[in-house]
């Protein structure tokens, strides 16, 4: 006969000591939060249906698109500064890496705002709060689809010199 102290060492503490063992180690890691606020400096309230969406990527090669580490999409937005707080696993930071906070504004389909600048988050630093500032998206005033054909062009000018 097993004793009671043997029976529940070998199955309950055994089998969960063996079930931590078989873990990933990126399973164990720390959840982390990065936390702040975007705003904007023009004087214009966003519409209800305004959509803002702030990520943490990693930007380390230039000839290839960041890759997304954490995203946050907050709808309906409300008004500037909009408060914003992205949870990501610390292990998808590698150390040698450079990452960034990139935020943009929508409403419906069409860009309104948008970072215009790197905003670096070092992830040796401390947990501070980041703003960011976004641009205003500035619209073409000449329509893209036709642009510069089907444009009656006119040369003026006066001519100079001998003839």
């Amino acid at each position: 006969m097993i004793s009671r102290f043997a029976e529940l060492f070998l199955f309950g503490v055994a089998p969960l000591l063996l079930g931590l063992a078989a873990m990933p180690a990126n399973a164990l890691a720390a959840q982390r939060t990065i936390e702040g606020e975007v705003l904007y400096r023009e004087r214009i309230a966003m519409p209800p249906d305004a959509v803002v969406v702030v990520q943490l990527a990693d930007v380390s090669l230039a000839d290839a698109p960041a890759r997304i580490i954490a995203e946050q999409t907050i709808k309906p937005a409300g008004q500037v500064p909009v408060p914003f707080s992205l949870s990501f696993d610390d292990a998808e930071l590698k150390s040698g890496r450079t990452y960034a906070l990139q935020a943009r504004i929508s409403v419906g389909d069409t860009l309104w705002f948008i970072t215009d600048t790197r905003n670096t988050f070092d992830p040796t630093a401390g947990d501070g709060k980041h703003t960011l500032l976004l641009k205003m998206v500035q619209k073409s005033r000449v329509p893209l689809d036709n642009a510069p054909f089907d444009t009656a062009w006119l040369a003026s000018g006066r001519q100079t010199g001998n003839a």
